[in-house]
């Protein structure tokens, strides 16, 4: 009998300290309520003592001011039952005492809670929950070591434990209004008292199961349950924290208990609902973090159920798509019931949960289903998420959801199988030839019925409201155009292999004209932002089905060059019919072009022997000319970076066929492992000419696009060339023999060419250039000039052999000292002639080389006449060039 009494007062010493505790805290309120309206009548009764004290000769002087009374503030109005008391604050409640308290001032409160408010008002509050809940286990520990009850005496005391904290936490509730201690949500009181008794009573629930086997597994799962779902609904009343609880107990409770023989069917509703429960109480208190963790805690199940094994495969399935439709429910449909089309706005958190849902699924699906399981699950999938896109406008972005989900579907479809054997994955033959799926009946049926729905469905939606905003009509009108034709390329490979297939390309050529037609229609329905986006998207599509029916007919070469002539096509029906959507369908088709050539240049292709008529000219040739077009025709409604996008494409193309073309012509193959001076002189000059093309381009049309183009062609020629023919490929040390005679040789292309390039760049650029680049694209062109004339003089010495390791006669060595003085008189000319001091300057630079060669290297090299003859021609170049400066020096100014 001794053991009850200790043990009833045990449990009675936790209730008596609560209602101690509670009692406290309303004789503080009574007294804060006291001080306030006493150090209200203090300050009352000190202005009435000012006014009373004010001297007479004030009033004399503003009558006005002696009959002004202050007006008394206002009484605080009495709490009502049920009611919160006010809340009271220094800086409203004088203090007696205080300085400036008789004149009525105020006493500003700190910037933060001290220590002794925070401790006493929230830490001792949490402490205290923990201590309960551990009192609860600690007396259930001590009674089992003692010996003092039985099991079921044990069991019986813990759900009474538990039911009184879960009283004392409703009457503490029921009380707190009354008793003034709400408004510190971080520390409710009878939340965490409630949630104490809520712990306590699950595991008195589960030490009846697993300690002492009172109840078995389908019970134990049921109580166990039950306590997690009452801990949500008493959240609604107790706050947030008691809800975190009970989601986190509902969802470990299956972890719990096991049993010999698990059913994965007993998940599939008991998540369902809890979640429903967790989704009605986050949509009643407006807790997003609770759908939010509902969500995680229903994801993470379907993940353990996938890798239970191929037994909970289905039921894996069956949960997320469950959980697919409550979340569609609760969290997409329901809060945005009744929003206006037109005040749309993009529900983010919708939209991203249920993607998840959707990749969850399809990770389900990945399992060894039939076509049949596959089609049904997954056409359900789809359909919730298309249907939920239509009804609710703010998740528009779930009808690509919904494409991607049915293009999954047909992707993890099962391959095709001997009669009697197992299904199999797709996932083992993605890199291998014909995953052929099962059921192609099904198969195609299933692709039909959802490219049909995605088409139509956004379609409509977009025709029924024109008043959407952009986004959700660009959202509806791009699944509609891109999600038949995703399909159409998932069946094409699964069934095609991506070969050539008439059937498929038909399909394409349907889907085209629908596309087509929808655009017409659009076009005719009027103007706004959605049915905008809508002919944009529909017109973007029938050029991708032309495009996609085109891979699906034609071989790889002629694939690259009809898209870029779709390009061309499709830049001319943007311009006619004003869809600015199209720009981007042809930004998009012209990167598609540029990766298959990046991919493979030649794509597997024959180029043929004869030169310049070759497959190159196809291949590159044609995209460079389309493009070219393109970018014409749509800069006429302005330039943008579609614009520029199409004349790099067509510069890039009509580079890479130049290169192309050189190499092929001098070594029959575009990609030969060589490279020599021609070569080298011929990319220079390829590189400069197009420096100066766009140049030009730049001159017609001011644009930064041109301007970096120009540097980088600019950088690139000058690289080649000094890398290149200057050092890497110059004759001089490559001990190559130059092919040719002596006038048409191989220096012609190799060094002249480029040097003449150079100058006319330099030409052209002073227009609109910096000087820095005038200045480099000059000397780049009197360097490849003075290679050109000393490497010249050496063949016509030396012959096809120009290695610097061969001797050099007087005659040669005589013939390099006059070219160096020929390039200066004749930089000394240009200079006069055209006033253009830098040439002079260079000029200077070229004849005092040629003054350091006669004095050094000719007076040691030579001998006879020929030394005479090197400083006769020197002094009589020198003596002229000094006449000319005397009379431009002394020649008398112009009258004014």
């Amino acid at each position: 009998m001794e053991y009850v009494i200790l043990i009833v007062i045990a449990l009675a010493i936790p209730v008596m300290g609560i209602a101690g505790f509670v009692m406290a805290m309303g004789q503080r309120h009574r007294v804060a309520m006291l001080e306030a309206k006493l150090a209200l009548a203090e300050s009352r009764l000190a202005r009435l003592e000012i006014r009373g004290a004010a001297p007479a000769a004030t009033a004399a002087d503003s009558p006005q001011a002696a009959t002004e009374t202050p007006a008394a503030p206002a009484e605080s109005p009495a709490t009502p039952p049920g009611e919160p008391g006010p809340t009271l604050s220094t800086a409203a409640v004088p203090r007696a005492g205080t300085p400036g308290a008789s004149a009525g001032t105020t006493v500003e409160p700190p910037g933060r809670k001290d220590f002794e408010e925070t401790f006493a008002t929230r830490w001792s509050v949490w402490i205290g929950g923990v201590a309960l809940g551990l009192g609860g286990l600690l007396l259930v520990g001590y009674s089992i070591q003692e010996g003092y009850f039985g099991p079921a005496a044990r069991i019986a005391l813990g759900a009474v434990f538990a039911a009184s904290l879960v009283g004392a936490g409703e009457w503490l509730r029921r009380r707190e209004v009354a008793l003034g201690i709400a408004g510190i949500p971080a520390a409710h009181i009878p939340g965490i008292v409630t949630a104490a008794g809520t712990a306590a009573a699950f595991g008195t629930v589960y030490a009846a199961y697993a300690l002492h086997g009172f109840i078995g597994p389908a019970p134990a799962f049921l109580l166990l349950g039950a306590v997690a779902l009452a801990t949500m609904v008493a959240a609604a009343l107790h706050g947030p924290a008691l809800a975190a609880l009970g989601l986190l107990a509902a969802f470990a409770s299956p972890l719990l208990v096991s049993t010999a023989d698990p059913s994965p069917w007993t998940l599939p509703p008991y998540l369902a609902v809890v979640a429903a429960a967790a989704y009605g109480l986050a949509r009643l208190r407006l807790w997003r973090w609770l759908a939010l963790a509902a969500a995680i805690g229903a994801g993470a199940w379907a993940v353990l159920m996938g890798l239970a094994g191929a037994s909970f495969a289905l039921a894996a399935a069956v949960h997320v798509l469950v959980q697919t439709a409550l979340a569609a429910g609760f969290v997409a449909y329901d809060p945005n019931r009744g929003v206006p089309d037109e005040e749309a706005r993009p529900d983010l958190f919708a939209c991203a949960l249920l993607a998840a849902f959707g990749a969850l699924l399809l990770f389900a699906l990945d399992r060894r289903f039939a076509g049949g399981t596959l089609a049904l699950i997954g056409g359900a999938a789809f359909a919730l998420h298309l249907a939920t896109a239509l009804i609710a406008a703010p998740v528009a972005a779930l009808s690509a959801v919904a494409a991607t989900v049915a293009a999954g579907v047909l992707f993890l479809w099962p391959v095709a199988r001997e009669a009697g054997a197992e299904s199999v994955t797709v996932l083992p033959f993605v890199a291998g030839p014909n995953p052929m799926p099962e059921a192609l009946a099904t198969y195609l049926a299933f692709g039909a019925v959802a490219a049909g729905a995605l088409f139509a469905g956004g379609l409509l939606r977009v025709r029924r409201s024109p008043a959407l905003p952009r986004l959700a009509g660009a959202a509806y009108a791009g699944a509609a155009a891109a999600g038949p034709l995703l399909l159409l390329a998932v069946a094409y490979w699964r069934i095609a292999s991506f070969a050539p297939s008439l059937p498929f390309a038909a399909m394409a050529g349907v889907a085209g004209v629908a596309l087509v037609l929808a655009a017409a229609r659009l076009r005719a329905d009027g103007d706004s932002p959605a049915l905008r986006m809508a002919l944009g998207a529909t017109a973007s599509g029938a050029v991708g089905a032309l495009a996609l029916g085109l891979t699906m007919v034609l071989g790889q070469a002629t694939l690259t060059v009809a898209l870029a002539l779709a390009a061309a096509g499709t830049a001319h029906v943007a311009r006619r019919l004003d869809i600015p959507a199209l720009r981007y369908a042809i930004g998009a088709l012209g990167l598609i072009v540029a990766g298959r050539l990046a991919y493979d240049p030649v794509l597997g292709g024959a180029i043929g022997t004869t030169p310049i008529l070759n497959a190159l000219l196809w291949l590159y040739g044609v995209p460079a000319a389309a493009f070219g077009y393109a970018a014409v025709i749509l800069s006429g409604s302005g330039r943008d970076r579609i614009v520029r996008l199409c004349e790099t494409l067509a510069l890039v193309f009509a580079t890479f066929l130049v290169l192309f073309q050189i190499r092929h012509l001098i070594y029959g193959d575009p990609f030969a492992a060589r490279t020599g001076m021609v070569e080298a002189g011929l990319v220079a000059t390829t590189g400069l000419m197009f420096a100066l093309i766009v140049v030009r381009l730049d001159q017609r049309h001011a644009d930064l696009l041109y301007r970096v183009l120009a540097i980088l062609y600019g950088g690139w020629a000058m690289a080649t060339a000094i890398l290149g023919l200057a050092l890497a490929e110059n004759p001089a040390f490559t001990g190559r023999a130059v092919a040719g005679g002596a006038l048409l040789n191989g220096l012609l292309p190799g060094y002249a060419a480029p040097a003449l390039a150079a100058f006319g760049l330099a030409r052209v650029a002073r227009a609109s250039r910096p000087a820095w680049f005038v200045a480099a694209a000059a000397g780049l062109g009197l360097m490849l000039g003075t290679l050109y004339l000393l490497l010249q003089v050496r063949f016509l010495f030396q012959g096809p052999d120009l290695s610097i390791w061969r001797g050099s006669g007087p005659q040669e060595f005589w013939a390099y000292s006059a070219v160096l003085i020929a390039i200066g008189v004749a930089l000394l000319a240009y200079g006069l002639l055209r006033g253009n001091r830098p040439a002079r300057l260079v000029s200077a630079g070229y004849m005092a080389a040629a003054i350091l060669k006669v004095f050094i290297v000719d007076m040691s090299n030579l001998d006879g006449l020929w030394r005479a003859l090197s400083f006769i021609g020197l002094g009589l170049v020198l003596m002229g060039m000094g006449l000319v400066y005397q009379r431009l020096l002394r020649r008398p100014p112009a009258p004014a």
